[in-house]
């Protein structure tokens, strides 16, 4: 269910207790300056910690996952190495494989054409949130096994940046950063999503990214499904491009700061219009989010970032997806009780076309990267096939 949305000002005097969450009040300030995000996530670890679980995972033993900034610099840059070097391991897909997805060139292209097949399965579906749960957790786990990467998948908490993602150290070009905006092209108008039915505005790039981590990296697939974007005739075929980016205040300001991060965790006690929020599911309107965290992110860095069925090709899909992860794993830890197993939906996105409710005993196909794997294995963060949890 739907909370009664309450101005956040008031929101803010309203004891958490009353929203089934804890027993302390936030200020606006502390709601705006991220205070009331970070509090509620270390409550949630501290919940998590001591649930009693049969798992082979032990809390002490558990892998960190940091933001971005809590890196020192030899660990982004470890991490960006790791990212390119996947990018450059050949594929070792089979000849019929090769007739079916004749894009793929990499073992990071194995990852892109999975999501891409996947893309109508595992958005606006109950196993959204769980998929790519796994799905970065195999990423994590390649550059690990291939490339030899010693860190944890970093997150990118979004309301650092939210007000000028052109100032964000992840985007200044330095070898410690994930690359940089895209060459400003001048005189665009707003782009038209016919797949959501919305204009996009344009941003303070647009084009191919000039220097820093990823400048070189050739694009092999797509675009797919991204506003102003002529899509490929085949969605697997080999169309290689650069990585363009066109990052964009105007939706990030409105869309993934602190404030639209807590509201999210605080406003919504059920897994229905928590995950649809996200979404910017229009099965759950909601006026006053006009794109949602989860769109907000990929279409403030876009345009590869913002495509639907592509967004794996710009690098910053990972950590936008483990941020993704950390706001789901927040908000379960705050009522594991009633929250860890909670899932809703069906397996077609939006439920277009019907299909059956899934559960939680149901096999999650990855494709191209891994073994299906058992959704109701993949609801906590301490057990099955993963150890980790987020600062």
């Amino acid at each position: 269910m739907r909370l009664s949305l309450v101005p956040l000002a008031l929101l803010a005097l309203w004891p958490l207790a009353v929203l089934g969450v804890s027993t302390y009040p936030f200020s606006q300030e502390e709601i705006d300056n991220g205070l009331a995000l970070k509090r509620l996530a270390r409550e949630a670890v501290e919940n998590i910690k001591w649930e009693d679980r049969d798992s082979r995972c032990r809390f002490e033993d558990a892998q960190i996952r940091k933001e971005w900034r809590e890196l020192p610099e030899s660990a982004r840059k470890e991490f960006t190495d790791a990212i390119a070097c996947l990018q450059s391991i050949p594929t070792t897909l089979s000849d019929d494989l090769r007739e079916i997805y004749p894009g793929v060139k990499t073992r990071y292209d194995e990852f892109l054409a999975t999501h891409i097949q996947l893309t109508r399965f595992i958005h606006m579906t109950a196993n959204f949130l769980a998929w790519h749960r796994y799905f970065i957790h195999a990423f994590e786990q390649d550059l690990k096994s291939r490339c030899h990467f010693t860190g944890s998948l970093p997150y990118w908490e979004w309301g650092h940046d939210a007000e000028a993602p052109d100032d964000s150290v992840l985007f200044n070009g330095d070898p410690s950063s994930m690359g940089t905006n895209g060459i400003f092209i001048p005189n665009r108008d707003p782009l038209y999503w016919p797949a959501i039915k919305q204009y996009i505005p344009v941003g303070s790039g647009g084009g191919c990214m000039p220097n820093g981590p990823f400048s070189n990296y050739t694009v092999d697939m797509g675009p797919i499904d991204s506003a102003g974007q002529k899509p490929v005739n085949y969605r697997f075929e080999y169309n290689p491009h650069c990585l363009a980016r066109d990052l964009k205040s105007v939706v990030t300001q409105v869309s993934i700061t602190f404030r639209n991060s807590t509201e999210l965790i605080l406003s919504y006690d059920t897994i229905d219009w928590f995950q649809g929020i996200m979404q910017k599911d229009p099965r759950f309107p909601a006026p006053d989010v006009p794109y949602g965290v989860h769109r907000g992110g990929h279409i403030g860095v876009g345009p590869v970032m913002g495509d639907a069925a592509g967004s794996p090709a710009d690098p910053m899909f990972w950590i936008h997806h483990a941020q993704i992860d950390r706001i789901w794993t927040t908000w379960q830890g705050l009522d594991p009780g009633e929250r860890r197993d909670a899932i809703w939906g069906t397996h077609t996105l939006a439920d277009v076309p019907p299909s059956a409710n899934m559960t939680l005993d149901e096999m999650l196909d990855f494709v191209l990267i891994a073994e299906p794997v058992k959704f109701g294995d993949l609801m906590d963060t301490l057990s099955g096939p993963f150890c980790y949890y987020y600062t």
